[in-house]
């Protein structure tokens, strides 16, 4: 189930033509549930587009590697560009090659050879029949299937009426870990980038029983995006070069 996870979080985070609207400008904030000691816990997400920029923020920073974690992730496709906002007026900029030239040294220093890592089953998902409204929007199910447990599946309710831009997210990536590579380059593309849908609602099934993981709680086409899509005043850009240096010097 983690497995299939990761797949709807990047289904959502990778979060394209237009259907019913134009080309998505504003603000789409989301729940992610998680369950800790028993209890939920509740983490607020906001994704702001216009029409060559994406900017992601949560209530808590995201750990993208040890020693950095990230209070805002930016898209600037027309910069060519990712802006890791790293906090305390700095931030890393870094191109789509950078990142894949990462992953790739990063796979090296492990010291784990392709063949010693178990092959992950490959993931199988279909529409089923099923639609409801969803936020005023009409949504379709997606079914992701647990290959090692028939008994659970992901249900992602996906609607076309949100079309958004994701440039660079939309090509194919390479250097990623197995798995990963055939999420980001296949159900996610198949599904988000080629096929025009963005999911409104995550659930986990299991014996019949739903449990909701993510939720989209408003979607507000307006220009207030323009805003949060800029690098915050006095913020000072570091390259992939010298972040590199860095991380070696606090070896």
């Amino acid at each position: 189930m983690k497995r299939l996870l990761g797949t709807a979080f990047l289904l959502i985070a990778s979060f394209w033509g237009s259907v019913a609207y134009a080309q998505f400008e504003g603000q789409i904030s989301m729940n992610l549930y998680s369950e800790e000691n028993g209890n939920t816990e509740v983490n607020k997400l906001n994704l702001y587009a216009t029409s060559t920029r994406i900017m992601i923020q949560g209530d808590e920073d995201v750990s993208f590697m040890e020693g950095m974690s990230s209070d805002g992730f930016l898209i600037r496709n027309d910069m060519k560009d990712f802006v890791i906002l790293t906090g305390e007026k700095q931030a890393l900029q870094v191109t789509k090659t950078e990142i894949e030239g990462l992953v790739d040294m990063l796979s090296s220093w492990s010291g784990e050879e392709e063949s010693d890592t178990p092959s992950t089953p490959e993931v199988d998902y279909e529409f089923s029949d099923r639609t409801q409204k969803l936020l005023g929007l009409e949504t379709a199910e997606l079914i992701v299937k647990d290959g090692e447990n028939p008994n659970k599946h992901l249900s992602i309710w996906l609607t076309p009426d949100v079309d958004i831009n994701w440039g660079m997210l939309g090509e194919r990536w390479n250097n990623m870990p197995e798995d990963i590579d055939r999420e980001l380059n296949g159900v996610v593309q198949d599904i988000i980038f080629k096929g025009k849908n963005f999911p409104l609602m995550i659930e986990a099934v299991e014996e019949g029983e739903r449990t909701v993981l993510m939720e989209v709680t408003d979607v507000n086409r307006s220009s207030i995006a323009k805003a949060m899509v800029e690098v915050p005043s006095g913020t000072t850009l570091m390259s992939f070069k010298d972040f590199m240096f860095n991380m070696m010097m606090q070896q």
